[in-house]
Order: structure tokens, then sequence, then C-alpha cells
């Protein structure tokens, strides 16, 4: 649901940087109440893909007139790990996919449709990648390859919360405050960025955002907002696996030339 905004050649060495096994800690209550506040156990276990449409909004101080500040986004997740991402803006089109350890992103200027930019990602965008299509498809519960930890109780807003930590790299942490009292997560902050759920959608009896606001610093300095609204959450919806799968564009040769008469 959260840090919405990157596949690559196969990746062992990336793999195995990527794959170690996470220590057996307790999970810590406050983790099983906000499970149980976002909707029953066994339906959270039996979410297999998740379909979201929405829009994408940019405040940016540094540039008020920029035509990419509104965008459409369509984004499908499917465990393990994979996800599918595709910004429609006034510029063009950027589509990022993750499959498993490959990740790449595809640039379709709006100008030129047929002028398509490729580009394979680099590790430390593939960790990134998998740990926000992690964060929308596990619904709390600590990464695979990392850890959660319990930092205590925190104030935020007004609210008695309790501060969580999810660990996926050293470069990668959410630190999610939740509400002590129901398990509603009120806050996420991951590196200079927070975020805030505003809203609420219920699909299938689970509890998504309407909207999730980022604040961050821009490279001005300047507090940069952006903003995504969903239209529509769709659970367990049939994936084709060409979504995921890496593009291929052929070079086109040109004819010999005819000889001379």
């Amino acid at each position: 649901m959260e840090g919405m905004l990157k596949a690559a050649l196969p990746l062992a060495a990336c793999a195995l940087a990527l794959a170690g096994a996470a220590p057996l800690r307790a999970e810590p209550a406050v983790v099983g109440l906000a499970r149980s506040y976002l909707g029953p156990e066994s339906t959270l276990e039996g979410i297999n893909t998740i379909h979201f449409i929405g829009t994408l909004d940019r405040v940016d101080p540094a540039r008020p007139a920029d035509p990419s500040a509104h965008a459409t986004l369509d984004m499908v997740f499917e465990k393990p790990l994979r996800q599918h991402l595709e910004i429609r803006g006034a510029r063009g089109t950027r589509t990022t996919v993750l499959d498993g350890y490959d990740a790449w992103d595809l640039m379709r200027p709006a100008a030129d449709p047929n002028r398509v930019r490729l580009n394979f990602l680099p590790p430390a965008e593939i960790k990134t990648l998998r740990a926000n299509t992690w964060e929308n498809l596990y619904f709390f519960k600590a990464p695979a390859w990392g850890a959660e930890e319990d930092k205590g109780p925190a104030t935020v807003d007004g609210i008695e919360c309790e501060r969580v930590d999810f660990i996926h790299d050293t470069a990668t942490t959410y630190a999610r405050y939740f509400d002590r009292d129901t398990g509603r997560l009120v806050l996420t902050v991951r590196g200079g960025e927070t975020l805030r759920q505003v809203g609420e959608i219920v699909v299938d009896g689970i509890r998504f955002p309407k909207s999730v606001v980022s604040t961050g610093k821009g490279p001005t300095g300047q507090e940069v907002v952006s903003t995504v609204s969903f239209q529509s959450i769709t659970l367990n919806e049939p994936v084709s696996p060409a979504l995921f799968a890496a593009p291929s564009y052929t070079v086109a040769t040109p004819a010999p030339a005819a000889p001379a008469k």
C-alpha cells in the first residue's frame, strides 16, 4: 500500500546477498493487533494478488508548473515477489517490473511512443523494489530476509502508539507506528519520507487506505508532497505471467542497397 513509487539480468550474487534467513523472534503483540484491524487472518493469508488502479499527484514548490505533476497508475502485486507498475502522465508512460530477483523499467515518451528506453535495474534498486513488494503483500509480517524490532511506545498526533521497525537491509527500514489500542497504522517513516494513510476502502473484508500521502524533501530542500489515491482495488485477480516477462526489442537491420545499374 505504501511507498509505491522500480529488471535486470539474473543476479546470482545479488540473490545470495538478499536471501539470508531472518532469525526467529517473537512477533510484537501490536503487529498481531494490526493484522486483526485490517481483517480476518485467513483472508489476509489467502491474498495472492492485489491490483490497484488510481492516480498520483505531486506538489513540488520548486516546480509548480510541472506537467507531470498528475498521472494515473495501474499497479499489480503477486506473491511471492512480483510487481508491475505503470504510471501514465503528460510526458509519457513509465513501466516498472519486478520478477523475483530481476527488475527493469521501460520509458515511452508521449511525444514519440516508438522511442522506447529500457533500463535493467541494479541490485540496490532491486532490493528497494523487493522491500516495497513485500510490504504490500504480506501485511506487517517480518521480511523473510530481514527482521522486525519493537522499539517501544511513542506518541504520534496525540495517539499512544507502538513503534515497530520492519528491517529489510541496512538501507531500507519501514518504521511503523501503530495505535496501541486498535492496531491502526498511524504513521510510517522510511528514510527521510513520512507516509500517512487517509480514508478507507474495504475489499472482501480487508481494510485498505483510500489515499496514501507521502512527504519528503526535494532536491532544493523544499517539502514535496505526493498523494496516491485509489479508485479500485481487486484481490486475487488472475494475472498472466506475461505481465512480468522481460520485454524484448529487436533492432531492424536495414535492407541492402540495390546494386547500381
